[in-house]
């Protein structure tokens, strides 16, 4: 097996089976984890059966609602394959992304992961963008669903945040996580479409792009939210990067000290030192 999609569910019936199929279609040897979040709709009865008719599908149901953050790391605890992808229930993967993803990262162990080009999909109507505009590069480089990634690399960060700050809209435990990982470890851009992302009304990327604006030296915020005032936020973001720093820290082996310069070694004694040192003696 070599990679393994995490799929969280949250009364995600209307679009579930787009996302599973888009992962299982994929031409490598992969599994597919499906961890419904206490949904209500029928998804956790979905899964379930979805499991039983195939065993490259692992459905985990949970009793109450945790967040998303929260159910991936329980997919991630639950995968076996060296590399870990996610997706979102109502989004798709791209075909042959996670046979060139696996490849890239096998070719190059450089890299902790490798991160592909998006495209959106039924925007509403009230929003428009472009790649020409200078929110672009957030919404491509902050989502973890355009990512393969070293399953050893997520856990050695610890897992996606999962505590009551990030479950907020402003939250973006996606942009925490990739961001961590960017600052410990190489992360590779690929010029490759790896997800299609329906861009749903409510959503975060709607969110993000009706309290944002362009401006001419990249994009600003229309106005910040009582969560962001607060800074009960950017103490959790502190939190959870200190804590992934000192995680890295203990697993990576200690840095070898400094060899020891050389000793300079002795030269021939030419002539006329020798002519010097049996005339004074020395």
């Amino acid at each position: 097996m070599r990679i393994s999609c995490i799929i969280p569910v949250f009364n995600g019936m209307r679009d579930l089976n787009r996302a599973v199929e888009s992962a299982l279609a994929q031409d490598v040897d992969l599994q597919v984890v499906l961890v419904d979040d206490c949904s209500t709709d029928g998804s956790a009865q979905w899964i379930v059966d979805r499991a039983r008719r195939d065993p490259r599908v692992v459905a985990i149901t949970l009793p109450a609602n945790h967040g998303q953050g929260y159910a991936r790391n329980l997919g991630v605890a639950a995968a076996e394959a060296p590399y870990v992808t996610f997706l979102d229930q109502d989004d798709e993967h791209a075909p042959g992304w996670y046979e060139y993803a696996v490849g890239a990262l096998d070719a190059h162990p450089q890299y902790a992961a490798v991160r592909g080009e998006i495209e959106l999909m039924e925007l509403p109507p009230d929003l428009s963008i472009d790649r020409k505009d200078p929110r672009w590069p957030a919404i491509v480089n902050s989502p973890i669903w355009n990512v393969v990634m070293r399953k050893v690399v997520y856990q050695a960060i610890g897992g996606s945040p999962s505590g009551a700050a990030f479950r907020t809209r402003e939250g973006n435990e996606d942009w925490v996580l990739t961001e961590t990982v960017k600052r410990h470890f190489l992360v590779a851009l690929a010029d490759r479409l790896a997800s299609r992302h329906y861009v749903q009304p409510n959503g975060a990327t709607a969110y993000f792009l009706r309290r944002t604006r362009p401006t001419a030296g990249g994009f600003e915020f229309i106005e910040n939210s009582a969560v962001e005032k607060q800074g009960a936020l950017a103490a959790a973001l502190a939190e959870f990067q200190a804590r992934a720093a000192a995680n890295i820290a203990t697993l990576r082996p200690p840095a070898p000290p400094p060899a020891a310069p050389p000793k300079p070694k002795p030269q021939p004694e030419g002539m006329l030192a020798r002519v010097v040192r049996k005339v004074t003696g020395a």
